[in-house]
């Protein structure tokens, strides 16, 4: 029983699927023949009818025969073939060969592709040649308009193209025999070819348009404008010269030259009608001719710059050496009483050796200026260096005068932070007997010892003749830190005892608390005896954190002398 219902779904299943892909097939048969019939209804005659307007000869006769025997080899074989091929396909569908039946529906939709493509192909060639009639019936006379136009200005505007006169006539003439290829090709029937001989004669008449407007502005500028800028250049050249003016480093006349013969290089290229590039390399050479004029123009304002200088320059000069004068005798009187640091002398040494150099470098610029023999901008450059190093010279000769003039007033400032230094050392040690504290750790009583050698070995250095004053600094400078170090120790130290006293006073209530509680408080007190003030601090905090977590916090508190021991 169960065979037999496994049997019959499968029939039914085979059916099922045999009718479902049939009808399948089917759709597929009817959208191609849609297809098909969509084609051959397509008013294809009446498309290629439109050339029947034109001349029908060469060309377009061709063309004409070649489109009907396509689009009737579409309809009377193709199309036909096409519609057998499908009545196959139904057959093999309703035979159940669906493989087939699907390939051989394929191969109908490549084939009727293929038809597309190709009446594409028609219909834009079509449009291609109608259109290309029309618009060489529409476009001829503007054309030929522009050509006379052309004609014309070029026979009002002949002699502005010089040379090049000739060349330009037979390019013209060129021309206007296209209109006769243009003419031929179109009685021919030859639209295609006459329209692309039209736009070639359109497009070069444009060419020319542009070629005639652009060369005599070309020639005025190699011929005239650039020329006539070299004279005036040749010609303020010498005016400068006479003026005092050295230009021979320059090599002016030289690069004038050369751009006369490239303005004649030029002119022949125009004459050529080699105009690629042309306007660039005028642009070129008319920069050229402009950095001459920025080249003099800087000539002629490093003159007055230079004399400007050197006219102020004088006067300064001249107080600079006496600065020096008077700065390298105080350095000898001072030398009586101060012993001047040999970095210092050398210093002195260096900038009498600066100002020797400078007066040399002062004369070539002056020996220049006057004999002509640098250009002016070439000795610009020249005080420019000059000034800058003539400007590190008074900043070296100002510090060098500020550094002697603070020679005494150093020594006086020594003098005073010494006394200060004694008598902080001393209210140090007031500080501690004041205090009433045990006693201070060794190491504190050893730096006092260290800050009381600096602080005398300070004074001694002072004392000494002639006066190291280099020395004398850096050695206050060493019992200044030597003696604030010990004063800052003194004071922690004071404030950790009072802090250490008062707390192990306080932790006095909780002795009986623990045992171990007191034994720490006495180890405190131990601490305390033997000036170990931090141990005890520590020692005693932990004691009584057990009672009170905040204890430190409370005696280290501006109250803290509120509080009831």
């Amino acid at each position: 029983m169960v065979l037999l219902y496994i049997t019959i779904a499968v029939v039914i299943l085979f059916f099922g699927y045999g009718a479902w892909t049939r009808k399948s097939i089917y759709k597929q048969v009817d959208r191609l023949e849609d297809w098909k019939m969509n084609i051959m209804n397509r008013p294809i005659t009446d498309e290629i009818s439109k050339v029947k307007g034109l001349t029908m000869s060469g060309e377009t006769e061709q063309k004409f025969e070649m489109w009907r025997k396509e689009w009737d080899g579409i309809v009377d074989v193709v199309l036909p073939d096409i519609a057998e091929d499908l009545f196959d396909v139904e057959e093999l569908a309703n035979k159940y060969r669906f493989n087939k039946a699907k390939s051989n529906s394929k191969l109908i939709e490549v084939r009727l592709n293929e038809v597309e493509e190709k009446l594409n192909r028609m219909l834009n060639d079509i449009n291609v040649l109608v259109e290309s009639a029309e618009q060489n019936r529409t476009e001829i006379g503007d054309v030929k308009k522009q050509y006379q136009d052309m004609k014309k200005h070029f026979s009002s505007h002949r002699t502005s193209f010089g040379k090049a006169a000739d060349l330009i006539d037979s390019r013209i003439e060129a021309i206007y025999n296209k209109f006769s290829s243009f003419d031929e090709a179109t009685k021919l029937g030859n639209y295609i070819q006459a329209r692309e001989v039209l736009v070639l004669a359109s497009e070069e008449i444009a060419k020319e348009n542009e070629m005639m407007e652009a060369i005599p502005k070309y020639l005025v500028q190699v011929q005239t404008n650039i020329p006539n800028e070299l004279k005036n250049l040749s010609f303020g050249m010498k005016e400068m010269e006479e003026f005092g003016f050295y230009l021979d480093h320059f090599d002016f006349d030289k690069e004038i030259e050369a751009i006369k013969e490239t303005c004649e290089t030029l002119v022949g290229s125009i004459y050529q009608l080699e105009l690629d590039a042309i306007e660039e390399r005028i642009a070129e050479v008319q920069q050229k001719v402009d950095e001459i004029y920025e080249a003099l123009e800087t000539e002629a304002k490093s003159k007055q710059l230079v004399q400007t200088y050197l006219d102020q320059i004088a006067d300064k000069f001249i107080q600079t050496d006496e600065k020096l004068e008077d700065l390298n005798e105080d350095v000898e009187l001072v030398q009586q009483s101060y012993r001047i640091a040999e970095e210092e002398l050398k210093t002195h040494q260096k900038i009498n050796n600066q100002l020797k150099d400078l007066t040399t470098k002062l004369s070539v610029i002056e020996e220049a200026t006057i004999n002509n023999t640098k250009s002016f901008t070439t000795v610009q450059a020249m005080v420019e260096s000059f000034n800058s190093e003539y400007e590190q010279l008074e900043i070296a000769l100002e510090s060098a005068r500020n550094t002697l003039d603070a020679l005494r007033k150093d020594e006086l400032k020594a003098k005073e932070t010494l006394k200060e230094l004694k008598h902080r050392l001393l209210e140090g040690k007031r500080v501690v007997q004041k205090s009433n504290i045990p006693g201070l750790p060794s190491y504190i009583n050893d730096e006092l010892e260290i800050g009381e050698k600096k602080l005398f070995a300070a004074i001694e250095k002072l004392a000494e003749i002639p006066l190291d004053l280099s020395g004398v600094i850096n050695i206050v400078e060493e019992a200044a830190i030597a003696v604030n170090n010990v004063y800052t120790l003194i004071e922690e130290t004071v404030e950790n005892s009072q802090l250490a006293e008062k707390l192990i006073q306080y932790g006095n209530r909780f002795r009986r608390n623990s045992e171990e509680t007191n034994k720490q408080l006495s180890e405190a007190e131990m601490a305390f005896r033997s000036f170990y003030y931090e141990d005890a601090i520590e020692l005693a905090t932990r004691a009584i954190q057990k009672y009170e977590p905040n204890v430190l916090e409370k005696l280290t508190e501006k109250e803290k002398s509120t509080i009831t021991v």
